[in-house]
């Protein structure tokens, strides 16, 4: 093979490397942050992607209790997703999310949020 040849070659493979690269996806926000201490659980969690990828799952685990799978939207690919009433109980809890980049590629990411106990009522 030549040398104009392999340096062609060598090219292409780098241009494809790093196309592939390129088409890993990554979560850009969540609303709330995680790290959020909320009064109340939040009537919707938004999660948000540089590039449009899949949600495959996503649950809630909060210590002592057994993990819950929540219902999200929408069911394609899209750089938003809605996950409406989350019904978090006081405490921390943990969303662990999963997704799939259009190459692919699974991506996780964790959410914690922390709701404060309700004030105790005084009469």
């Amino acid at each position: 093979m030549s040398i104009v040849k392999k340096y062609i070659a060598t090219l292409m493979l780098f241009a494809f490397g790093t196309s592939l690269a390129l088409a890993h996806t990554s979560a850009t926000s969540t609303t709330p942050k995680s790290g959020s201490v909320l009064d109340a659980s939040p009537p919707a969690i938004t999660i948000t992607f540089k590039e449009a990828a899949r949600l495959t799952s996503a649950v809630v685990h909060q210590e002592g209790k057994p993990e819950r799978k929540l219902t999200f939207a929408p069911n394609t690919a899209a750089t938003e997703f809605k996950i409406d009433q989350p019904q978090l109980e006081p405490g921390k809890s943990e969303v662990h999310w999963t997704a799939l980049s259009k190459d692919g590629h699974v991506v996780k990411g964790t959410i914690a949020l922390t709701v404060k106990a309700p004030a105790a009522q005084t009469h």
